[in-house]
């Protein structure tokens, strides 16, 4: 590990050996102590770390917390002598509050298996001794907390997908069940989010969306009274996604995505400064705002965008400079596909943003793949994508659509796509596919579709919508039969879950929606379809049933029309390790490259 001081940044740095880890990321505990995220391969006999399920051994690592003073001294592992624990549990990396008022501890949360729940422990940085602090129920899976208490508890049902938010204001002992709420993909709540702490004890901080707010924006939530308070910020037309505070709880900047990552500043000097930085990377990447001091004068920058998987810089506000301080997966450099971003209208008139990666080299007719985000209520932006960039390497261009339903653009966009799934949804991606092959840029011949979760669905409900323009379709854990799927959701999630009448409202009513949501399942039209097809699947998945890809392979064998099936084992809808993601990636891709290949 390397040490740089801030005020001399371009000075030879201290060299510090903190042993074999994988280092993922560092934080301060204080002025003079880091706690650096790693992963331990190995054993100290030298045996790889992982589990046992029957007769397989699954290899995997210990996700840890290794706290440190800034010249090697005092080092530990936290939890490292809590044998117990850290001989079971593989992840022993959550920090609740780092407890600015406390130097020598941290509250975190860990699995116990005896108890079956998660409990808080506060930690000694210093020895890395834990004691107990609070237990959680069995349904438990998070805090959040505000000056060392804890003050929101995160309890779900079994599949992940319903979060009952407990509350407990300052100086009261019982939690109470304030809402129940639907997680999305990205296990973020749509409807109310908790994203910081304010220095008024027992606020919060929230992005949420009311009835009367025509986007997503930032209120200020009273833990006391249960009660949303006034507008603290809003961005026109785009959803806020998060919020930026300092150490001592100080909103300093809100997010929003346009094309790009974007801050709303609350001191209009240093959204100056920002609007500089961004002219210096040519406005073309994304900054995100890592950590700033407490006089806001210096902060720490990661920068991205297509070309750029992320590099790290500091800034110096006082004196306006800006120093590099490493680079993420600098062998890449200059091997990466250029994007730009299209503007489209749809057939019906509506404003669409769309994402085109071209491949280096020279120019002329490329084959092209589609590639629709998840969701629906996700979206795509101008950043680096690893799958994006693997088409790319391949010599084909990627296009990616922000089609109606998308989050990020207010809730007229996301209602826009209610109930239009299989038409107007797959209207949009077609319309930025005809606005592509306008240029002559594409060879019509060779275009493929391919996408993960919704992503999946769009795939192979465009290969039946329009049969011949495609030469290839991926679907990725993707939905086959929305009829089906609305059952599953109402067994897991129940008849009254917000997830339920989430999916109701945007798919369809299985009842009075019947033959419309018929019509869109591809699993029922599976003769419909021409080109091959891929199915992957993970037959952990608790979001999209691994039924729902066993059913489209079974039903497209029925019809006689090709497609492979993989089903990969112990893998859910999210989280994928990197062994699983190479797996994915490689089989799309041969998948792709053989359709290609293949004369017309």
């Amino acid at each position: 590990m390397l040490l740089a001081p801030a005020d001399k940044p371009l000075d030879p740095p201290t060299v510090v050996m903190i042993g074999d880890y994988d280092v993922k990321r560092l934080e301060w505990c204080t002025d003079d102590r880091l706690l650096i995220w790693i992963d331990v391969h190995w054993e100290l006999d030298g045996k790889p770390t992982g589990y046992r399920v029957g007769d397989w051994f699954i290899k995997a690592p210990l996700n840890r917390i290794l706290s440190i003073n800034l010249d090697g001294s005092e080092s530990a592992i936290l939890f490292g002598g809590q044998k117990r624990l850290s001989r079971q549990e593989f992840d022993l990396s959550t920090i609740i509050d780092k407890l600015p008022g406390d130097p020598n501890h941290i509250l975190m949360q860990a699995w116990d298996s005896l108890k079956d729940c998660y409990v808080l422990y506060k930690v000694d940085v210093r020895t890395g001794e834990a004691a107990f602090f609070e237990r959680g129920t069995q349904a438990t899976y998070g805090w959040f907390s505000q000056n060392g208490a804890p003050v929101v508890r995160f309890d779900s049902n079994r599949s992940g997908t319903i979060t009952s938010l407990f509350t407990r204001a300052p100086g009261a002992s019982d939690w109470k069940l304030y809402r129940k709420l639907r997680r999305n993909e990205l296990l973020k709540f749509g409807e109310l989010d908790i994203v910081g702490v304010t220095p008024d004890e027992g606020v919060l901080l929230v992005a949420t969306q009311q009835p009367n707010d025509a986007a997503r924006v930032i209120r200020r939530f009273d833990l006391r009274t249960l009660e949303l308070g006034e507008v603290i910020a809003a961005q026109p037309g785009r959803d806020i996604d998060a919020v930026f505070v300092d150490e001592q709880a100080r909103l300093v900047a809100t997010a929003f995505t346009d094309d790009r990552l974007d801050y709303t500043f609350f001191d209009p000097n240093w959204k100056t400064h920002y609007r500089s930085l961004a002219k210096f990377f040519k406005n073309d990447a994304n900054l995100r705002l890592v950590d700033i001091s407490l006089d806001h004068n210096r902060a720490v920058l990661s920068v991205t965008s297509p070309t750029q998987p992320g590099s790290w810089w500091v800034y110096d506000k006082a004196v306006g400079s800006l120093t590099p301080l490493g680079d993420s997966q600098p062998w890449l450099k200059d091997r990466l596909a250029p994007m730009k971003v299209l503007k489209v209208k749809s057939r019906d008139g509506l404003d669409l943003a769309a994402y085109l990666t071209t491949p280096l080299g020279p120019a002329g007719p490329r084959p092209l793949v589609i590639y629709p985000h998840g969701g629906p209520e996700l979206r795509d932006s101008y950043d680096y994508d690893s799958f994006v960039q693997a088409f790319a390497a391949k010599g084909w261009m990627v296009l990616q659509v922000n089609f109606r339903g998308s989050s990020g653009y207010g809730q007229a966009f996301a209602d826009a796509g209610r109930k239009h799934w299989g038409v107007e949804m797959q209207n949009d991606i077609e319309d930025a596919l005809a606005a592509v092959v306008a240029t002559g840029e594409v060879d019509v011949g060779r275009v493929a579709i391919c996408g993960t979760s919704y992503g999946g669905y769009a795939a192979l409900m465009g290969a039946i919508k329009t049969p011949l323009a495609y030469k290839a379709i991926v679907s990725i854990e993707g939905v086959s039969d929305l009829i089906d799927m609305l059952a599953f959701s109402r067994r897991e999630d129940g008849e009254d879950s917000p997830v339920y009448a989430y999916w109701r409202k945007t798919i369809g009513d299985p009842v009075e929606d019947r033959a419309q949501i018929e019509a869109a399942s591809p699993a029922r039209r599976a003769k419909e379809f021409q080109a091959p097809v891929l199915l992957i699947h993970g037959n952990l998945d608790s979001i999209v049933p691994t039924d729902q890809s066993r059913q489209m392979s079974k039903a497209l064998k029925a019809a006689n029309r090709p497609v492979k099936y993989v089903e990969l084992r112990w893998v859910g809808h999210r989280g994928w390790d990197r062994e699983t993601r190479q797996t994915i990636i490689s089989e799309t891709l041969d998948h792709i490259g053989k359709a290609f290949a293949t004369p017309a």
